[in-house]
């Protein structure tokens, strides 16, 4: 009966009976080069393998028109930096890219955007007037204002500020100002003869001492900073100290007004047992 059982089976029957160990493993290998096969297919999908395009070129274009340029070629793109201003291009414009115009690169990347800023920055005016001119000048350089100049004009207070204008116009102090304003900082030239002249500023010497003005401008600038930050840090630990006090004042009164009302309750009670007594 086994004889005829054998000779009825096919030779891939007898093979895998005699040898399932064997097949087994080929079976394996047949699915491991599939599965692999399928992987690397997986992959050419995802990283978009052998499909390159190339950057076009963005520079020197309003962010509205290069982000449309980019949407069309099917690219994807983010602003790496829009903070910065350049007074040479306009607001809104794209400054840099990466990577480069006319590269080649896979359309999963991402196409990163410098933006000019919209304007310039605002940085408040600082108090000239009486100080020496070369120090003023110093100051508002050593702030970021990029357009100061210097005239003069006849007065006992040589080298001294009298006047600082702002686009042509009287700003007072404090005022928060573009650093691409025109200022104009208007100092004495001592030609008016005083009754003081220890006050009058020889130009030599303020010419000798311009870096060292500098120096103390910028160290004076950032002590300044540090001092608002302190107070600004300042103010608001004692407004949350201020919230706080409040806000136990009011749980005191909330308190004090449970305990009047538990009172008048207890007198209340206290009211209707006499009464209650009183009857009995």
């Amino acid at each position: 009966m086994s004889k005829n059982n054998d000779k009825n089976m096919s030779g891939f029957d007898r093979f895998r009976d005699r040898h399932p160990i064997l097949l087994n493993s080929a079976l394996m290998a047949v699915a491991l080069v599939a599965l692999g096969y399928i992987a690397l297919l997986f992959i050419d999908v995802f990283t978009s393998h052998g499909q390159q395009v190339q950057v076009p070129d963005v520079r020197n274009l309003p962010l509205e028109k290069a982000i449309s340029i980019l949407d069309e070629a099917g690219l994807r793109w983010e602003i790496s930096d829009s903070t910065t201003f350049y007074e040479n291009y306009p607001p809104g414009t794209i400054i840099d890219q990466d990577p480069k115009a006319k590269s080649y690169i896979k359309k999963i990347r991402i196409i990163y955007l410098s933006v000019n800023a919209m304007h310039a920055p605002i940085i408040p005016l600082p108090k000239l007037v009486d100080l020496p001119g070369r120090q003023g000048m110093a100051t508002l350089r050593a702030m970021g204002f990029k357009h100061v100049t210097m005239d003069s004009i006849p007065s006992e207070m040589g080298g001294l500020i009298l006047q600082v204008t702002v686009d042509g116009h009287n700003v007072a102090p404090g005022k928060p100002v573009s650093v691409n304003s025109q200022i104009k900082i208007t100092v004495g030239d001592g030609s008016i003869v005083d009754l003081n002249p220890e006050q009058v500023i020889d130009p030599e010497i303020m010419d000798s001492i311009d870096e060292e003005l500098y120096q103390e401008a910028q160290k004076n600038y950032e002590e300044e900073m540090k001092a608002a930050q302190a107070r600004a840090e300042q103010e608001a630990r004692n407004q949350a100290a201020q919230e706080k006090k409040d806000q136990n004042k009011k749980s005191d009164k909330d308190k004090s007004k449970d305990q009047d009302k538990n009172k008048d309750k207890n007198k209340d009670k206290n009211k209707e047992q006499s009464k209650k007594d009183k009857k009995n």
